[in-house]
């Protein structure tokens, strides 16, 4: 199985990587990542599903869920790997603390959020505003492959960063909600015939369009203001918003967002038009799902697991995952029935 890790005290390339971790920084901003896996519903199902679905029903060498038994604190081995995937998937970075107490070892999970690159190799945890550091060797380092930097991993979605696709709907919802909020009230243009403002009505109307017409969170807003008599004040429209074509630009977004992660619509809550909705075409989808995009995922994890088992624990381990069992077809049961 041939991977990437980043993570040996004795190679040639790890003083190299060390010092580019000295003055580099992660490709990617953490909070960003954090935001948009919190404001997006698609976004963050479609991770929750790879991750459970990379972890399917654990590992199925059992000498190896032993042997993490003996080493893991402060949570099951599920909840470790849970966790420690969660953070591949959304950050591309993943990291166990190692403790050596005498012959033993113990591992614990530490949130990816919350380390830095810190100096000689090492790292810094920050957490609550204590910061904490960390040799190269009181830590492991999961990392998903980048082009980006030789030190921190990159989640496969980052297009959608920044391409601002998850932006871009997220955009169209506040548009929406504030919409409705400004009593769906379309944008105008204000005419004023037969005579002219008074001083302080128009300033006041040229600061409330400046200040409060402009931005998604003034969409639709609307003004009153007092004119002099016998003059007329006339609104129109300058265009409808085209609420086919807006549908279609949050149905493409939407679309966009599931297929940077590889994941079929149905499997991610939504229904194509025209599929036929039936349980095979679902348990179709969900093989060839498990197939081309979980299974790889499962083998580059399953090798790094392997190399930390190597260098860490002293056991030749050929990990893998124990993936779901996907039923049948209707027609395929059907046909094994007259088959007999």
């Amino acid at each position: 199985m041939s991977f990437w890790v980043v993570k040996s005290g004795k190679s040639a390339s790890s003083k190299q990587e060390s010092s580019n971790k000295q003055d580099g920084s992660r490709p990617y901003d953490v909070q960003e990542l954090i935001d948009c896996y919190y404001r997006n519903s698609y976004h963050q199902r479609c991770i929750n599903l790879k991750t459970i679905c990379i972890l399917g029903e654990g590992i199925e060498n059992p000498e190896v869920v032993t042997k993490l038994r003996e080493c893991v604190r402060k949570d099951s081995v599920f909840t470790l790997l849970q966790k420690t995937i969660l953070d591949l998937r959304i950050f591309g970075d993943a990291f166990w603390e190692i403790v050596q107490t005498g012959s033993s070892t113990e591992i614990y999970y530490m949130p990816s959020w919350t380390i830095n690159a810190g100096k000689d190799g090492g790292w810094v945890q920050e957490l609550g505003g204590k910061k904490v550091d960390f040799s190269e060797d009181q830590v492991w380092h999961f990392r998903e492959p980048s082009m980006l930097s030789s030190v921190w991993g990159c989640p496969d979605y980052l297009p959608l960063i920044e391409d601002e696709a998850i932006e871009l709907l997220s955009t169209i919802k506040t548009y929406n909600k504030n919409f409705f909020a400004n009593n769906a009230i379309p944008d105008a243009i204000m005419f004023i015939k037969g005579g002219d403002l008074g001083p302080s009505t128009d300033a006041g109307l040229r600061k409330f369009f400046r200040d409060k017409f402009r931005g998604v969170e003034n969409a639709a807003k609307f003004c009153v203001a007092p004119v002099p008599e016998g003059v007329e004040v006339q609104l129109e429209k300058l265009q409808d918003t085209k609420e086919g074509k807006f549908l279609e630009l949050q149905d493409k977004t939407m679309m966009e967002i599931i297929s940077c992660h590889g994941v079929p619509p149905r499997l991610a809550g939504i229904m194509v038009p025209g599929s036929l909705g039936g349980g095979g075409e679902a348990a179709g989808e969900l093989k060839i799902f498990l197939t081309t995009q979980i299974k790889p995922l499962q083998n580059i994890l399953g090798g790094q697991l392997d190399q930390f088992f190597t260098e860490r624990l002293g056991m030749v381990t050929d990990i893998s995952f124990k993936a779901f069992d996907v039923l049948p077809s209707e027609a395929e049961t059907a046909l094994n029935i007259l088959r007999g």
